[in-house]
C-alpha cells in the first residue's frame, strides 16, 4: 500500500468511523479515533448512540461489504453470539402481504448493536497503528493560514472541561453522526455549509427483549410488519444473542407504542399481520422497556458544494441519517469506507473529500431514495413529490402484490432494500415483465390483512 502520511484522525468511533479507519491504517502510519464517550469493555449501550437499543440491521449488502472491507468478521461475529439468519427464515409483511422469499439465498445479522460494534470494535484496534481517544470532544478545526486545508483538531475533555489538546495531522474525517459540527465549523471557516434536505416524519420506538425458544414462528428468526402507506404502526422481531428477541414497535407520525408490557402487547395486537405479536406472547419479557424518537433525517448536500477545505472528510451520518429500521446507516457508512479505500489506493490526499463524496454518491441516495419514497408515501409526512417519486411510488404499488406470490419479484425486491443491488433491477425485462402481466406463480399464500387476534400461523414455506 502507498505510505499517504503520518496520521490521519477519525472524529467518532462508532460503526462509521471504525469502518473508515480501517483503509486509513493501510496507508498512514497512524490512526486515531476521537471519541466523545468513554467505551465500554464490552457489549453494552453506551450514550452516544441511543438507537443502539433499538433494532439495528447490518443488512445483506452491508454484510457482504463488512466481510470485503474485515475479512473474517462473520466468523468472529457468529463467534460471539450473533445469528446468521438466512432469507427463507424471514418473513417479511409488507403492502399488504408476505414476500414469497421462497429460493432466495442471502443472510443478515441477527445482534444487537453494541455487540456488533464491539466486535469490529475489537477487530480495528487490533490493526497496526489504531488507537483511540475516549472521552475527548472535538471543539475547532485547525488549518493553514488561508483555511485552505485542514491541519488538526483542537480536543476538549468530557471529564475536565477545562482540559483541551491539540492534533496535528494530515487528515481529518469527521463521522460524529447527527449532530456533527461540520456545517458549524465550515462557516466559521468561510465556506458555504452544505445544503440540507430534511424529511419530517416524528417515527418513535419502543423496544423490549424476551426470551426465545427454537419453535417460534416455526423457526422463523426475522420478522418485519411494515407500516402500510394508509396507517401509522409497525414492529420488527430480531432473533439476536443469548437466545433473545429483539422487538421494536414503530409509530410514525407521533404514533407512540407504550412501554408497559400491557400497553406494548396491545400495540402488537393491533398491528395489520400478527407474527410479531405472536413472539412477545410466547416469550417472557427480560429487562425493561427503552424508548427513542426520530422527529426527522437529514442528508447534508457536501456532493455538491464547490469548495471544501483540503484533508477534510465528512461520512456516516454527519453526511445523512436514515432510519435505522431499515437497516442503511451502517451499510452506508461501509460502503463509503470501501470508496475511500478505492480512493486512497488511486489518488493522493488531494482533493480527498470531493473524491469520497462523489464515489459514495450513489450509495446516499439509493438509500435516501428508498427510505424516503416509502415515507412520502403518508400524506402527513412533509417533503417533496416531484413526478419522478410519483411513477416510482406506482410502480411499487403494483409491484408489491405481485411480490406477495413471485419469488422472482419478491427476491428482486429484497435485493435492492438490502443494498445488494441497485433499484434499476426492479426495471430489468424479467421483473418487468412480471410486474405488468400481473404474474400469480403457485405457491403459498401470501397472509392477508388481520390483526393478532385473527391470524392463524402462517406456513414456514
Amino acid at each position: 500500500m502507498d505510505h499517504l502520511g503520518k496520521h490521519a484522525i477519525v472524529l467518532g468511533a462508532g460503526m462509521a468511523g471504525l469502518a473508515h479507519a480501517v483503509p486509513l491504517a493501510e496507508h498512514f502510519d497512524r490512526v486515531t479515533l476521537v471519541e466523545r464517550d468513554s467505551l465500554p469493555a464490552r457489549a453494552e449501550t453506551r450514550r452516544g448512540v441511543p438507537q443502539g437499543q433499538h433494532i439495528h440491521l447490518l443488512v445483506p449488502g452491508g454484510l457482504t461489504r463488512l466481510e470485503e472491507l474485515l475479512p473474517g468478521v462473520v466468523d468472529d461475529l457468529s463467534g460471539h453470539g450473533a445469528e446468521l439468519i438466512g432469507s427463507p427464515e424471514w418473513r417479511f409483511h409488507m403492502g399488504g402481504g408476505r414476500l414469497a422469499l421462497r429460493g432466495s439465498d442471502f443472510h443478515i445479522t441477527g445482534a444487537t448493536h453494541p455487540l456488533i460494534e464491539d466486535v469490529v470494535r475489537a477487530r480495528v484496534l487490533a490493526l497496526a497503528g489504531v488507537e483511540v481517544l475516549d472521552g475527548w470532544t472535538a471543539r475547532e478545526l485547525l488549518t493553514t493560514d488561508d483555511r485552505c486545508r485542514v491541519t488538526g483538531v483542537r480536543l476538549r475533555s468530557e471529564a475536565a472541561p477545562a482540559e483541551e489538546r491539540t492534533l496535528e495531522v494530515d487528515l481529518v474525517v469527521d463521522t460524529t453522526g447527527r449532530g456533527s459540527r461540520s456545517p458549524r465549523w465550515l462557516a466559521d471557516l468561510g465556506y458555504p455549509p452544505p445544503a440540507e434536505e430534511r424529511l419530517k416524519v416524528d417515527v418513535h420506538y419502543t423496544t423490549r427483549l424476551f426470551r426465545r425458544s427454537p419453535g417460534d414462528l416455526g423457526g422463523s428468526r426475522n420478522v418485519l410488519v411494515d407500516v402500510p402507506h394508509d396507517g401509522r404502526r409497525g414492529g420488527v422481531a430480531l432473533a439476536v444473542e443469548e437466545g433473545r428477541w429483539l422487538v421494536t414497535l414503530i409509530g410514525m407520525l407521533g404514533e407512540r407504542p407504550p412501554a408497559d408490557l400491557t400497553g406494548f402487547t396491545d400495540y402488537a395486537a393491533g398491528l395489520w399481520n400478527g407474527d410479531v405479536h405472536e413472539v412477545i406472547s410466547g416469550g417472557a419479557p427480560t429487562g425493561e422497556a427503552v424508548r427513542a424518537a426520530f422527529p426527522s433525517f437529514s442528508r447534508h448536500r457536501y456532493d455538491r458544494l464547490r469548495r471544501l477545505p483540503e484533508r477534510y472528510l465528512v461520512a456516516g451520518d454527519a453526511v445523512c441519517s436514515f432510519d435505522p429500521r431499515f437497516g442503511q446507516g451502517m451499510t452506508v457508512a461501509i460502503i463509503e469506507a470501501l470508496e475511500l479505500r478505492r480512493v486512497l489506493g488511486a489518488h493522493s490526499l488531494d482533493h480527498i473529500g470531493p473524491r469520497v463524496l462523489s464515489a459514495a454518491r450513489w450509495a446516499v441516495q439509493d438509500a435516501w431514495d428508498l427510505a424516503a419514497g416509502g415515507d412520502l408515501t403518508h400524506p402527513e409526512v412533509e417533503g417533496p413529490r416531484p413526478p419522478s417519486w410519483r411513477l416510482t411510488t406506482a410502480y411499487l404499488q403494483r409491484l408489491l402484490p405481485v411480490a406477495h406470490h413471485d419469488p422472482v419479484v419478491a427476491t428482486a425486491l429484497i435485493r435492492v432494500i438490502g443494498m445488494l443491488d441497485r433499484p434499476q433491477r426492479l426495471m430489468r425485462p424479467q421483473v418487468l415483465r412480471r410486474v405488468l402481466g400481473g404474474s400469480r406463480l403457485n405457491g403459498a399464500t401470501a397472509a392477508q390483512r388481520r390483526p393478532a387476534s385473527e391470524t392463524v400461523r402462517p406456513s414456514t414455506s
